[in-house]
């Protein structure tokens, strides 16, 4: 049986591919998912279930950012960034901020990789000579 080109993906072996903001926010963006989880799971009033619940989304939007990070650079911080200021506000809808202390993990990560997207240099823009 012959294989064709291109018909498996393989892993990537070389470890600088992968940067460290798409390390980070796929860390933070995980841990938020685990910890609003555990959050609507644990729960006992609608106010604390809402809030898991937005912030599992904007968990996701984490994940989101850091699966672009390599790409889109100043979009995957901004992304990032706003994953981690809607995490912090949608907490204290629950009206409670010990549930903040859960999340803190989550939101220290991503504002760290939203920082190393911003620390990223720029690449500069191809000009293409038309004539």
């Amino acid at each position: 049986m012959r294989l064709q080109k291109g018909t498996f993906i393989l892993p990537c072996t070389d470890c600088k591919s992968m940067k460290k903001q798409f390390v980070i926010g796929l860390a933070g963006g995980f841990l938020g998912l685990f910890t609003a989880l555990f959050v609507i799971i644990t729960a006992t009033m609608t106010d604390v279930t809402l809030s898991g619940v937005q912030a599992a989304l904007f968990s996701s939007l984490g994940l989101m950012g850091a699966a672009i990070a390599r790409k889109e650079t100043r979009f995957a911080g901004w992304m990032l960034l706003s994953s981690s200021v809607w995490i912090t506000v949608s907490v204290p809808i629950a009206g409670t901020l010990s549930l903040l202390y859960l999340y803190m993990p989550t939101i220290i990560l991503l504002g760290a990789a939203a920082v190393l997207c911003f620390m990223e240099p720029e690449p500069e823009e191809k000009e293409t000579e038309e004539g």
